[in-house]
Order: C-alpha cells, then sequence, then structure tokens
C-alpha cells in the first residue's frame, strides 16, 4: 500500500513537477518579499494571502479545467507513456557509435554536462513552443493552454493530451542528439549532475520564478535582465490578447533565443494585459468544458487537413 501512495505520490509531486512541495514553499517566499515591497509601493491593499491567493482565480472555471488536465497529465506519466515515449537512450547511443568518441577521458564535469543538456533542453522548448504557435496544423492543441482566462501555477499543466506526447517525442530526441554528441566529444563516461533525478539547473530554475510565469502577480525584472531571463510579466505577455504581444516570448527560461530570433518584448507598466483567446473560431475552448477541450481541437486539426 505505502509504495502504491509513494509511486503516486511520485507521479504527483515529483522533482520535475513546478507545483512540488519544495517549489511551492519556495515561489511562497519570494511572492511574500514581493509583497512587502508592493505595499511600500502602494500597489498593494489587502493581506497577503488575499492578494496571493485571490478567491476570484481559485474559484474560476478555468481552474477547475487546469486541475482536471493536471490530473490527466501526471496520471499518463504514473501509467508510464512518456517513459515509453522516450527517444533519448536510442538516439544518444546511436549518435555516440556512428562518431565514433574520439576521446578516452572526460573533457568536462557533471556539472558542465548538466549545464549543456539544460541549455539544450531550454533552446528545444522555445522552438517547439514557436512551432505551437506558428504552424496551423498543431496550434488548435496548444490552444488549449492559452484558453485560460487566468492563471495559477497549475496553469502550466494546462495541455492537450496529445500536445503532451508531441513534445516528449520532440524534446527527447533533441536531448538523445545533445547527450550523444557530449558521450562522443566531451564526456562519455560523465552523467549529468542531477538531485533526486532532476538536473540541477532545471532545478535552480524550478525554485527560481517557475511558478510565476503563471500567476496574477506581475513581476518585471530589470531591463537588461529581461534579454536573458523571461520574467514571469514577460511570460504574461505571451499569454496577451493584445495584438501587439503576439508571437513573442516563447522562452521556457531564457529570454536569449527570444532577443537572438526577434521574439522579445520586454515587460512595461504595472498591469498584466488581457489574457485568453478571442479568435471566434477557439470559442469552444473559452467554455472550459473538459469534453470540448479534448474534442474540439481534434476536429479543427482534422478540418486544416481537409
Amino acid at each position: 500500500m505505502w509504495d502504491t501512495l509513494d509511486y503516486l505520490y511520485q507521479a504527483l509531486f515529483s522533482a520535475h513537477v513546478l507545483i512540488a512541495p519544495e517549489y511551492i514553499v519556495a515561489t511562497l517566499i519570494i511572492v511574500w518579499l514581493y509583497y512587502r515591497l508592493e505595499l511600500r509601493r502602494g500597489r498593494a491593499t489587502c493581506g497577503f494571502w488575499a492578494w496571493a491567493t485571490p478567491a476570484r482565480i481559485w474559484r474560476h472555471a478555468s481552474t477547475r479545467l487546469d486541475m482536471q488536465l493536471f490530473v490527466i497529465g501526471r496520471g499518463m506519466v504514473a501509467l508510464g507513456i512518456f517513459g515509453r515515449l522516450s527517444l533519448i537512450t536510442v538516439i544518444a547511443v546511436a549518435v555516440s557509435r556512428a562518431l565514433s568518441p574520439t576521446n578516452s577521458g572526460a573533457l568536462i564535469g557533471p556539472v558542465a554536462v548538466a549545464f549543456l543538456m539544460w541549455l539544450a533542453s531550454d533552446m528545444t522548448s522555445y522552438w517547439m513552443h514557436r512551432a505551437f504557435h506558428q504552424l496551423r496544423m498543431i496550434w488548435p492543441l496548444h490552444a488549449v493552454h492559452h484558453s485560460a482566462e487566468v492563471m495559477t501555477p497549475i496553469t502550466a499543466y494546462r495541455q492537450h493530451p496529445l500536445a503532451l506526447v508531441l513534445s516528449a517525442v520532440i524534446q527527447t530526441a533533441a536531448l538523445g542528439l545533445v547527450q550523444g554528441l557530449i558521450a562522443a566529444f566531451l564526456a562519455p563516461d560523465t552523467a549529468a549532475a542531477t538531485f533526486a533525478g532532476v538536473n540541477l539547473f532545471a532545478m535552480a530554475a524550478n525554485f527560481a520564478m517557475a511558478n510565476l510565469h503563471h500567476s496574477h502577480i506581475w513581476m518585471r525584472y530589470p531591463a537588461w535582465l529581461e534579454r536573458v531571463v523571461i520574467s514571469p510579466a514577460q511570460h504574461q505577455i505571451h499569454h496577451s490578447t493584445l495584438p501587439a504581444h503576439y508571437n513573442s516570448n516563447y522562452g521556457q527560461t531564457l529570454a536569449l533565443w527570444d532577443w537572438a530570433f526577434g521574439t522579445l518584448i520586454r515587460s512595461a507598466g504595472h498591469e498584466q494585459p488581457p489574457i485568453g483567446l478571442t479568435d471566434p473560431e477557439d470559442a469552444p475552448l473559452m467554455q472550459h468544458d473538459l469534453a470540448s477541450t479534448f474534442l474540439y481541437p481534434l476536429k479543427r486539426i482534422v478540418s486544416l487537413g481537409k
């Protein structure tokens, strides 16, 4: 029984999951410090919990759908679906063998390997995210995520199951390629530095601001830093319905990719822009109904393929 409970807990709240308890505690500390700053600025006019977790957001139909999709997505993890889809090992071994490693010892250590793997993952996320927006055939899947009318950390898991499958295949294929190149030329016998199976750099990003990307808290960074790291405000701009904000800020953690490839918008002002979907074709998704969320994107993809 305890083994089953532990397995379920790991599927729901392992260190890979943004809303794992340790990340939530870190987020609350950051939010409390920011709340104190907003009090001094006169932009917080209520108690901490009312400011940080307003009832209008947590009782919203959009948030209920976020929770349902979170459970479904984590259920897919518990069933081992993503493990069976992972291409990391297959591609890494194939690439390493094909290139015939030229060095006999590690040229870089595990921390450097972890950094390169994280960097590759973040860049892959940028291009995958951009593709979801710019390729008409797969946009309906990602539209599910953008149909959120309010945002909480759980909104990160507001994903169509097929979008999760597609992302897993692409992401693991890219990481397998990078891992194979590292094994061939830099570190044939050196594993990446991890904690509880999580890349140390990914874990650091999770402990920092990741949970505030999907939130109502408009937290900006200095202008220079928003060229390097995506701030919560910048990701909320990405969700904006304002035309001036379209096709921007695709980065997951780093803003460097947006800066390099011309999709960066830095934040300004003090208020979150309106979010959601305004195209009449996306209207069924704005009902926040689970059946429509599953079926409507598939119908649109079929119609686009005709």
